[in-house]
């Protein structure tokens, strides 16, 4: 909904310009960030606060142009790949671009992608530019691509008065750490409490302390991206699932529809009272007194 009343317009002259340090190609900034080796997900989130994302690839010359850059800038050191923004976590079969841009090029090196569960992510090896799969969690460099637009700079100054009312869903977002954005659900998850495992209820006021709470789950593919944390972390983490009648119902503490079945086969199985972990697959129920680590779950 947009509702705009000018007063006075005055023609205004703009400048977009990529930032000193960054590779320009086309209308996009190619940030190569070497200082902070991190996960996918944290990379994703940093390249989010740019205004764009983990850099998306879809012909040849730009992927030369990123691996030149990057062998550049890595020579001498012990860099052998960098992330960019190609996934298969957001689906259960097919992989993407966390820019949602189309799947219209890849440069996979031979036997890749890999099959296995853990190899989620795609990063590319820094001596021949081909693609290879690799566990999220790893930490590696990464490259992000963000429009020239979000630069652009006014050259004259102007006197405009406007009022505006616009209804505007957001187009980069930017969950603060401990967060990381899982764009299909627009909601924010974090993994809390690595150190300190709390009950269920300790775990659920943890997550409120951060505006959210344990994490509820809605369809295969949320199940999936939460399963990618299980896996890296090797231990189970609390989800929002309850129950408070012997197993008969289940519910989520954040109060959304129990619409999807997580659980995995065989469970839940203690017919009393219980909450519920993410197991890797899917879900196991526990007793709430048990300690686990925490998913956080902060829906936008």
């Amino acid at each position: 909904m947009f509702k705009i009343l000018i007063l006075l317009i005055l023609f205004v002259t703009v400048k977009a310009a990529c930032p000193n340090g960054t590779v320009t190609w086309h209308t996009d900034c190619y940030f190569l960030e070497d200082n902070n080796a991190t996960g996918f997900p944290t990379a994703e989130s940093a390249c989010n606060s740019l205004g764009g994302h983990l850099a998306s690839i879809h012909d040849g010359f730009s992927n030369a142009l990123i691996t030149n850059n990057a062998q550049n800038l890595f020579h001498g050191s012990t860099v052998s790949d960098f992330w960019i923004g190609y996934t298969n976590l957001m689906t259960s079969s097919n992989w993407t671009w966390m820019d949602n841009s189309p799947s219209d090029y890849t440069d996979w090196a031979p036997g890749q992608p890999s099959n296995s569960t853990d190899d989620n992510c795609a990063s590319v090896c820094l001596t021949n530019g081909k693609w290879k799969t690799d566990d999220c969690f790893k930490p590696k460099p990464y490259v992000c691509k963000v429009n020239q637009s979000v630069f652009e700079v006014p050259t004259t100054t102007t006197t405009t008065t406007i009022t505006t009312t616009m209804t505007k869903f957001p187009v980069y977002t930017n969950c603060t750490f401990p967060f990381t954005y899982f764009e299909p659900t627009h909601s924010c998850y974090g993994v809390g409490n690595w150190s300190n495992p709390l009950n269920w209820t300790l775990a659920e006021q943890y997550c409120q302390g951060y505006g959210a709470h344990l994490a509820s789950v809605h369809s295969s593919d949320e199940q999936r991206f939460i399963s990618s944390f299980v896996y890296v972390a090797q231990s189970y983490m609390w989800t929002g699932a309850f129950s408070n009648d012997g197993g008969k119902t289940w519910k989520w503490s954040d109060n959304t529809p129990w619409d999807f079945d997580p659980w995995i086969s065989g469970y839940p199985n203690l017919n009393t009272s219980a909450c519920a972990v993410c197991a890797g697959t899917g879900m196991v129920d526990f007793s709430c007194n048990t300690i686990f680590r925490t998913m956080c779950k902060k829906a936008l």
